[in-house]
């Protein structure tokens, strides 16, 4: 399975090799206890989870960064993969589902990787002075629709940071822009809320193999968000109102 990271640009030693195994047993270990996930299959942990959490580093180097928060880390992707890729870098992973946090963090711990779990609301970690614009990158996978996302991650982005946004292709029709590998800083982008201070820099396209059971290979897009201001104190707002009240 090593194979599966160089094919698709990203190279990792032995070491790493044994602990993406590890980590493989382990997942598949705990997902048998609490169903952290629908895919069950080697193959697909492998191509879906592992692969997919750091097809990024093709496209954006984060070895520079000291920290890194994961929200809405449920079964931990991309926060697991990422520990192994970069262990340099000190990982948090929040989620609200404390049962899902237990079983990261103990795979973090058998792996012995540079990474701490949170169990709480976006909304109330985001008010939190020790977490707020205090990490180098933020990082969410298929968590929310495009503002309600923003208004979740950027109040932890250091300002000069960046936010890392993992999507499908449904996200280039939301914000009515094409995948192109150039600086869209100075773009007109359709439902970017300025006043979160983020702009939308880049858009990275990648492309996750097929699985066996697949005739089709995936498009995952990697949208890039440099933090360019302070986000106002009253982002995120109260729990539940950036979900059902989006900003516009």
């Amino acid at each position: 399975m090593q194979d599966i990271f160089s094919q698709n640009g990203v190279k990792i030693t032995q070491k790493q090799a044994q602990q993406f195994e590890h980590l493989y047993t382990l997942f598949n270990d705990w997902n048998s206890r609490i169903n952290l996930s629908a895919i069950r299959d080697r193959e697909g942990i492998y191509l879906k989870h592992f692969l997919d959490s750091v097809l990024v580093h093709q496209f954006i180097d984060f070895s520079g960064a000291k920290n890194l928060l994961d929200l809405g880390a449920g079964g931990g992707f991309p926060c697991l993969p990422l520990a192994i890729l970069y262990p340099e870098i000190e990982i948090h992973a929040l989620d609200s589902v404390g049962k899902k946090m237990k079983a990261v963090q103990d795979m973090a711990d058998q792996l012995n990787l540079n990474l701490k779990t949170h169990h709480g609301r976006i909304e109330e970690f985001g008010q939190d002075q020790k977490f707020r614009e205090q990490f180098d990158i933020v990082t969410a996978r298929a968590l929310a629709p495009w503002s309600t996302l923003l208004e979740y991650t950027l109040p932890f982005t250091k300002v000069g940071g960046q936010f890392i946004a993992y999507q499908g292709p449904a996200i280039l029709e939301e914000l009515g822009v094409e995948p192109v590998n150039e600086d869209l800083s100075r773009t007109n982008v359709k439902k970017i809320p300025n006043l979160l201070g983020g702009k939308l820099k880049n858009i990275y396209t990648g492309t996750l193999p097929s699985t066996s059971k697949e005739s089709e290979e995936s498009a995952r897009h990697f949208l890039q968000v440099i933090k360019t201001n302070p986000t106002p104190n009253n982002y995120p707002r109260p729990i539940g109102i950036p979900k059902k009240n989006p900003l516009q």
